[in-house]
C-alpha cells in the first residue's frame, strides 16, 4: 500500500498486507477460474503435455497420459450409470486412480464425496445415506470397512482399486503376494475400467459454480459437516497462491517436483494436488502418511516442495539426521493443521541448515471451509500470518459479525475469497452460522480469535469454542484462553507439545488441565512440572495458571491431525 494512502482504521478496507505483494502482483485482478477444474488443469498444461504429471514409487505418468486415462475413467463412469450431479463416493490414499478419478468425475459433472480412511463405520454410514450414493470407489486396504458401512445402505456397487494397481512390476507382484486378500463381491478396477475400451465419454457442460466435491470436516468439535466445494472453490487455490508467489512465498516453477502426502479425503490433500498440477508442477504421491514411510521418500526423491503435518516433518528431520545429505533441492515447506509455534520452526531450521536447505518453514492457516489454506506465513513475517492473493480479512465482534474491528483489537478473524465453501451439505442452520453477505462479499467466520496490526500481520490468539470462564478468588467471571498458556509453556525447552484443557467441576467453576509431552532427556516429571508452574505464574494471570499436569506420550488426533481436544477433555474427566 502507497505510503501516502491514508488508512482509515479498518483491515479490510485498507488492505495493509498488499505492501507485501510486488506492484505486478497488486495491479493485477486475476478472476478466478469459472469452468470445471479438468478444464482448467487442461488450460494450464496446454504446452506442457510431454512433462511427467504423477510419479508413484518411481512409476511416471506424464500430462497427455493423465488426460488420456481421465476420459477413458469418465466414459466408465458413464456406462455404470453415473450422470451430472450424481453423489459418488470414494475412499483411497494418494493413488495415480484416485487422483484419475478425482478429474473423471469432475468431467462428467458427478459430485466426489470424499469419506475418511479412518472414519468410524457409523460416519461412514450416515455420510452414505445423506448423498444417495449407489457407486463407491475404495482402496483395497478399506474395502472391508467399507462393505461393513455400506449395508442398510443405496450403496449396490463397491468398486474396490488396488494399492499397488500403478506401482512397477517389481514392487507390485511382491505387494500383492504379502497384501493377499480373500476374493471379494465386488468389481475390481481392471473390469471397471475394461468396460468401455477405446469409447470417448460423452460431453457434460460443468461450470464453475458447479458443486464438485463434499469434503468432511475433522469432526473435533462434533459430527462431521459435509463441506460443499465448487470447481471455482478449488480453482481459486492456484490464483491465490499464484499471487502469493510474487512476494516469495514459495516459488513454485513448471516442472518442479511436489510431495503429495496430505491424503485426498482431506480438502488440503486436494489443494495440494489440484494446485501443483495446475502449476505444471510433478506431483510425487506418497500413500502412506506416516513420518518414518515420507522421510525415507524425501530423501529417495528429493522434493522441491514439502506440505505436510508437523509430526510428518518431525520423521523427516529424524531421516536427515540419520542421512545427513545435502538438502539444498527444498524451495519450500509448509506445515499446517496446528498453530504456528516458533520455537518449533526456529528448531527446525536450525536442524535443517546443517544439511544445507535455506527454505523457510511456513505456517499455513486454513480450514475445509475455505478449501485448505488461506493464511501463510512468510519469511518477512515469520511470526504472524498474510492472507494470500485473492483473499480479505477483518477481525469482528464475536456477538456481531456485521462489526469489524480495527487494528489491534482482538475479535473474531473472518475471511473473504473465493475459496470459501458453497455451505454444509443439507445443513442451512450451520451454514447460516458461519457464513455471512456483505456489500456483495461473502464473509467466512472462522471461530477462531485474532488480532490484525497496522503491518497487515494477522495473529491468531485463541478459539471461540475453547474459551471457557472461570471465577477468581474474588468471584469475578474471567475468561480464560488456552491458546495464551499452551503457547507459555510450549516456549519452555522441556517441552515437545503442549495442549490445555477446561474440565467443568461444577455449574460455574473449571479446572485448567495442561497435557504435557516432554522431549527426550527433559528430566523426570516432578522437576519439569515444578519449572513449567513457575514458569506460569511469572508469565501469565494467576486466572490462567494450570490447576494439574498430566504426562502423556502422545496427543489424540483427529483425522485431519489435529489435536482432537474433545477426546482429551473426556480423558480429564474419566480421570
Amino acid at each position: 500500500m502507497p505510503e501516502n494512502t491514508r488508512m482509515t482504521g479498518y483491515p479490510s478496507i485498507d488492505k495493509p498486507w498488499l505492501k507485501y505483494y510486488s506492484e505486478t502482483a497488486n495491479s493485477q485482478k486475476v478472476p478466478s477460474p469459472d469452468c470445471s477444474m479438468i478444464d482448467f488443469l487442461r488450460q494450464c498444461n496446454a504446452d506442457n503435455l510431454d512433462f511427467t504429471a504423477l510419479n508413484y514409487f518411481g512409476a511416471k505418468t506424464s500430462y497427455r497420459r493423465l488426460f488420456e486415462d481421465v476420459e477413458r475413467t469418465a466414459a466408465a463412469l458413464q456406462k455404470h450409470g453415473v450422470k451430472k450431479g450424481d453423489f459418488v463416493s470414494l475412499c483411497g490414499l494418494n493413488t495415480p486412480e484416485f487422483v484419475i478419478l478425482l478429474y473423471a468425475m469432475n468431467k462428467v459433472g458427478a459430485v466426489s464425496n470424499w469419506l475418511g480412511l479412518t472414519s468410524p463405520v457409523s460416519d461412514l454410514k450416515e455420510q452414505l445415506v445423506s448423498t444417495g450414493t449407489k457407486l463407491v470407489f475404495a482402496v483395497d486396504l478399506a474395502y472391508d470397512i467399507m462393505k461393513e458401512a455400506a449395508q442398510g445402505t443405496k450403496v449396490e456397487t463397491i468398486i474396490a482399486v488396488p494399492l499397488s494397481a500403478s506401482m512397477p512390476i517389481l514392487l507390485r507382484v511382491p505387494y500383492g503376494l504379502k497384501n493377499r486378500r480373500p476374493k471379494l463381491e465386488t468389481i475390481s478396477w481392471e473390469t471397471f475400467l475394461s468396460s468401455t475400451e477405446g469409447e470417448m465419454p460423452k460431453t457434460v457442460e460443468v461450470k464453475g459454480d458447479d458443486l464438485a466435491m463434499i469434503e468432511y470436516t475433522g469432526g473435533s468439535t462434533g459430527v462431521p459437516k459435509g463441506v460443499m466445494l465448487s470447481n471455482k472453490n478449488l480453482n481459486s487455490y492456484y490464483v491465490n497462491f499464484n499471487k502469493a508467489n510474487s512476494c516469495g512465498l514459495s516459488n513454485y516453477q513448471k516442472g518442479d517436483t511436489y510431495l503429495a502426502c496430505v491424503p485426498l479425503f482431506l480438502a488440503f490433500g486436494v489443494s495440494t494436488c489440484h494446485g501443483p498440477l495446475s502449476h505444471g508442477m510433478t506431483l510425487i504421491l506418497a500413500p502412506d502418511p506416516k513420518p518414518e514411510t515420507l522421510g525415507k521418500l524425501i530423501m529417495n526423491k528429493k522434493p522441491n516442495h514439502i506440505a505436510a503435518g508437523r509430526v510428518q516433518i518431525d520423521g523427516f528431520i529424524r531421516a536427515a539426521d540419520r542421512a545427513k545429505i545435502d538438502l539444498s533441492f527444498i524451495r519450500s515447506i509448509m506445515y499446517g493443521g496446528e498453530a504456528s509455534n516458533t520455537n518449533w520452526e526456529q528448531d527446525v531450521a536450525n536442524s535443517l541448515l546443517k544439511y544445507r536447505m535455506k527454505a523457510p518453514i511456513l505456517n499455513g492457516y486454513g480450514m475445509t471451509e475455505c478449501s485448505a489454506c488461506i493464511l501463510v506465513a512468510t519469511k518477512e513475517c515469520p511470526e504472524g500470518l498474510l492472507p494470500l492473493g485473492n483473499v480479505n480479512a477483518k477481525i469482528t465482534d464475536p456477538d456481531d459479525p456485521q462489526t469489524e474491528l480495527g487494528y489491534d483489537m482482538e475479535g473474531e478473524l473472518c475471511l473473504s475469497s473465493d475459496t470459501v465453501m458453497m455451505g454444509y451439505y443439507k445443513n442451512n442452520a450451520a451454514t447460516e452460522e458461519v457464513i455471512f453477505e456483505e456489500n456483495g462479499q461473502r464473509w467466512l467466520r472462522t471461530k477462531d480469535l485474532a488480532t490484525i496490526s497496522p503491518d497487515g500481520t494477522i495473529h491468531i490468539t485463541g478459539r471461540i469454542k475453547r474459551i471457557y470462564h472461570k471465577l477468581s478468588a474474588e468471584k469475578v467471571d474471567i475468561r480464560v484462553y488456552p491458546m495464551r498458556i499452551e503457547e507459555c509453556i510450549s516456549s519452555l525447552s522441556e517441552i515437545e507439545k503442549c495442549a490445555v484443557v477446561g474440565i467443568k467441576d461444577d455449574k460455574t467453576a473449571y479446572r485448567t488441565i495442561a497435557y504435557l509431552i516432554l522431549k527426550e532427556g527433559a528430566g523426570d516429571h516432578e522437576s519439569v512440572r515444578e519449572k513449567v508452574n513457575e514458569h506460569c505464574k511469572a508469565n501469565l494471570p494467576g486466572s490462567h495458571i494450570p490447576d494439574e499436569y498430566a504426562f502423556v506420550s502422545e496427543f489424540p488426533l483427529t483425522r485431519a491431525g489435529k489435536i482432537d481436544y474433545r477426546l482429551l477433555e473426556k480423558m480429564a474427566k474419566e480421570n
